[in-house]
């Protein structure tokens, strides 16, 4: 809707207010006329003289009351003269008022246009600068969506090559553990080494490699992938006792003092750590961690603590002869022969069950081997020894060590005149070890 001028409109309002306003006085000050005296005739009883006198007395009020109408008539000429003079004036300013307003009003609307003009060019401005916005804006948003679908497509792309790669590392760890369960420690290394490519990150992975890496002897690799594996689960059962019996095989290579002490104590440490976490649990030879314990002790000369955690083991893996095996011995060391040959029967029962199940089973051998020379079995031991020679794992310092050890202590055990047999066997494993360590120096060199 169009809006009148705002100024012009209140000068011709305020003008015609205050021409109503005068007049109004103007009928406000009009005296009202004074009614003439009304002349009373005689009365009929009245008397000449007195009726004469009445109306000499009526003329005179008579001529007073047209004195009195002429002052009125004059006085009311003058206030009309005044009143018309007063009506000009306000019609001239009437008149002139609507004169300027006839000038002013255009002039207004001149303006008005103009300002009307700038206002549309500026609204107009105003809407293209919010229209470019606009475009940039979405311009801008559309490039955000399409960085974050490219993302997201990466992310899918990358998920399902990580999906992959995860899938084919599970694969490869079921490899890796058949290769070392059939003794080939070295495809066992390569296999996981591909596994951990494809999953650096894997738990699983960097156990299994620092299993390995203790048995094939590199004590420092092995180190290394256990404590990876703790980085990423730090309450990891199988990492803490892996990582207790690495420093058991550290401290056992140093010589006496504190430092080796205090290997050995961080040994005991881990194993407990892993222990109390999972009591039952066992290594990738399915065996009981209390015997990794159990070995310990009996290193340190701690018997009593040895036996005990043997025979939490041979509680855990009923079927094995590894606890027993050690249980044996111990008991020899607190002089009860008795209990040494009753647990070394039943070591030969144990043990030739799991050769029979597991041809390639060199533990098996090594505990049947023993428990038969400790029995006095000599000749089925000789049969015995050649299988123990021929499965043993070339890639593991430790096999024929740990044999050679328990031999030796169980020599001493049976005294010189029982144990005199025991040392040929130990001869000839030896002479073994010889020959592998120099077939394996020329295999070194030629490389």
């Amino acid at each position: 809707m169009r809006r009148l001028p705002v100024l012009p409109v209140l000068v011709i309002i305020t003008a015609i207010l205050i021409l109503n306003m005068v007049l109004a006085m103007a009928q406000d000050d009009t005296p009202a006329p004074t009614p003439y005296p009304t002349v009373m005739p005689p009365a009929q009883s009245d008397t000449p003289p007195q009726l004469a006198t009445q109306v000499f007395e009526q003329a005179q009020r008579a001529a007073s009351a047209a004195q009195d109408a002429q002052k009125y008539a004059e006085e009311a000429a003058n206030q009309v003269t005044t009143q018309l003079d007063t009506a000009n004036d306000l019609l001239g300013l009437f008149q002139n008022v609507t004169a300027v307003s006839g000038i002013i009003i255009p002039l207004l609307a001149v303006v008005a246009g103009i300002v009307g003009i700038n206002r549309l060019n500026e609204a107009q401005r105003e809407l293209e600068n919010a229209r470019a916005r606009f475009e940039r804006e979405m311009t801008e948003k559309q490039a955000e969506l399409q960085k974050v679908r490219e993302e997201m497509e990466s992310t899918v792309i990358k998920q399902r090559e990580s999906a992959a790669s995860a899938n084919l590392a599970l694969s490869l760890l079921t490899l890796g553990e058949r290769q070392y369960r059939s003794q080939d420690f070295s495809g066992a290394l390569d296999t996981y080494r591909r596994a951990l490519e494809l999953d650096p990150n894997s738990l699983i992975t960097h156990y299994r490699l620092g299993y390995v890496y203790t048995q094939s002897g590199n004590l420092e690799q092995a180190q290394h992938h256990l404590t990876r594996a703790l980085e990423i689960e730090k309450d990891f059962a199988p990492a803490l006792a892996a990582l207790g019996y690495v420093y058991r095989r550290i401290g056992e290579k140093m010589p006496k003092g504190v430092e080796r002490d205090m290997t050995l104590n961080k040994a005991e440490s881990q194993l407990l750590q892993g222990l109390s976490i999972s009591p039952k649990l066992v290594d990738e030879d399915d065996e009981s961690w209390w015997g990794s314990l159990g070995g310990l002790y009996r290193r340190r000369n701690q018997i009593d603590e040895a036996i005990n955690a043997y025979e939490r083991a041979a509680k855990i893996t009923p079927t094995s002869s590894y606890a027993f095996s050690n249980l044996a011995l111990l008991y020899m060391q607190k002089q009860n022969r008795e209990a040494m040959i009753r647990t070394y029967q039943r070591v030969e029962q144990l043990a030739w069950g799991e050769v029979q199940a597991d041809v390639d089973n060199y533990w098996a051998y090594a505990d049947l081997l023993t428990a038969r020379l400790a029995l006095g079995k000599i000749k089925e031991a000789e049969e015995v020894l050649t299988s123990v020679l021929e499965v043993a794992p070339k890639d593991s310092p430790y096999v024929f060590e740990s044999l050679l050890d328990t031999l030796r202590r169980l020599q001493q055990a049976l005294g010189a005149d029982q144990g005199t047999h025991i040392g040929i066997f130990i001869e000839s494993i030896e002479a073994h070890v010889r020959e592998r360590e120099a077939e394996k120096a020329a295999e070194t060199s030629e490389d």
